[in-house]
């Protein structure tokens, strides 16, 4: 509650006034989106449930598990390295989707060859089928607008830590483009990651996003925005988003970041990763920029230095 608030409600005490319209913005602050909220919530894991036990990899064994997030079950492909576990367990990423649309979306049938390019390199890595797609349980849900996929992410890193062939002080996080937004609410939110690398990632702030750059992303238009519906603008409600928006918080973030993105990406603008980068430059955070001329979204063209920098940026760090 705001000392202005406190002051208006003893006034009325005092005067006889009887019962005031709080004001909105200090109910804002248990929203549940914002940072300060999903730091405080507790996000219990437990042991994989082996659903089904796939055909190997070159060099590693695949796996569709389930998880509980929020009570819901949430399926994902798990994969593990064939070569003799390391004493304290392998290096861990966790690996996120962006956008596919969740009927379309399966846990083999996509990001395969994205995931196996981590997998191959003896590091185990788990995919979550996010709420809502696939066979996972729950409504599939705005990564702009609600903390539901965050919340996914925050218990499956509960489960990796849990898992007994991963090393819990080792976990990395791959993201592309909505897995990025996700990802940078997570490094503000947890230290158990100690790595990201963010692929085309919407890591703009609030601001970038709705204002700023709001004409140059498709996917994320104000009219059909319930946040800006409610609340205005940043520009207009800055108290408001900065509760939700990592970019309020960057200087907690421990890990190192590294970012990609191609300059002809029609998806997300490279102004977000720009930004990202700049900032945190200004805080002295470990962070790396590879810039893609003329390349697309999923940085096709591009895509075998991409990994080449993103696997060396893992085994570095991951030590």
């Amino acid at each position: 509650m705001s000392r202005v608030t406190k002051i208006l409600i003893i006034l009325c005490i005092f005067t006889g006034l009887g019962a005031i319209d709080i004001d909105q913005t200090d109910t804002e602050a248990d929203f549940p989106m914002a940072i300060k909220v999903l730091r405080k919530r507790k996000y219990p894991g437990g042991d994989f449930l082996i659903e089904k036990k796939l055909s190997n990899g070159t060099n590693y064994s695949q796996f569709k598990v389930s998880y509980l997030s929020e009570g819901l079950k949430i399926y994902g492909l798990l994969t593990v390295p064939t070569s003799p576990k390391p004493e304290k367990g392998y290096p861990a990423i966790l690996f996120v989707h962006g956008y596919i649309p969740p009927k379309k979306y399966t846990t083999t049938g996509s990001y395969p060859t994205y995931q196996a390019a981590l997998a191959q390199r003896g590091f185990i890595t788990f995919k979550p089928d996010l709420r809502g797609h696939g066979n996972s349980e729950g409504e599939a849900v705005s990564a702009h607008y609600s903390e539901k996929y965050v919340v996914d992410i925050m218990y499956a890193i509960s489960y990796l830590k849990n898992f007994r062939e991963a090393d819990p002080k080792r976990l990395g996080y791959w993201g592309h483009s909505n897995g990025g937004e996700t990802g940078l609410r997570v490094l503000v939110i947890s230290s158990d990651i100690k790595a990201a690398s963010f692929w085309a990632g919407v890591v703009g702030s609030y601001k970038d996003m709705l204002e700023t750059y709001n004409n140059k992303i498709r996917f994320l238009k104000n009219g059909d925005n319930p946040l800006v519906a409610k609340y205005g603008l940043p520009g207009k409600n800055n108290e408001f988003w900065n509760r939700l928006d990592p970019y309020s918080f960057l200087n907690d973030i421990s890990a190192p970041v590294q970012l990609h993105h191609g300059t002809a990406d029609k998806s997300v603008p490279i102004e977000l990763s720009i930004h990202l980068k700049e900032e945190l430059q200004k805080l002295n955070k470990k962070v790396e920029y590879y810039e893609y001329t003329g390349d697309d979204h999923n940085i096709s063209r591009n895509s075998d230095i991409a990994w080449q920098r993103t696997i060396t940026f893992f085994k570095n760090e991951l030590k």
